[in-house]
């Protein structure tokens, strides 16, 4: 029976399947709770005589622009073209600026900065 069973399976993941879609596949053929298996080896021989074709997610058209993505925190925010900066400084443009304000002239409270 072991060798039968190891046939039957080898056949499905030639097909292309993984040992997980087999697993499943085989869960998925069980009895409910409480019903008894007089024979466990020729049930899962039945469940494993027929192979079905390997079907692939499709994958989802991406609808976003490619390279990293932005955590939505940091969505609509730009890197400062200033010089006053040691590290990259990310601000919220306004408009179209590219100077946060601190490089613009405007102090960290808002106002003209001194």
């Amino acid at each position: 029976m072991r060798e039968e069973l190891t046939r039957l399976t080898a056949r499905w993941l030639a097909a292309g399947h993984t040992s997980a879609d087999v697993h499943e596949h085989v869960l998925r053929g069980l009895p409910g709770a409480g019903t008894p298996v007089q024979r466990p080896g020729g049930l899962v021989r039945y469940l494993l005589r027929e192979v079905p074709p390997r079907t692939l997610p499709r994958p989802e058209p991406s609808t976003s622009p490619p390279g990293p993505r932005l955590s939505s925190r940091l969505q609509g925010a730009r890197e400062c073209a200033g010089g006053a900066h040691t590290q990259p400084m990310l601000f919220r443009p306004v408009a179209d600026e590219v100077l946060c304000s601190e490089c613009l002239g405007w102090g960290p409270q808002g106002g003209p900065g001194v």
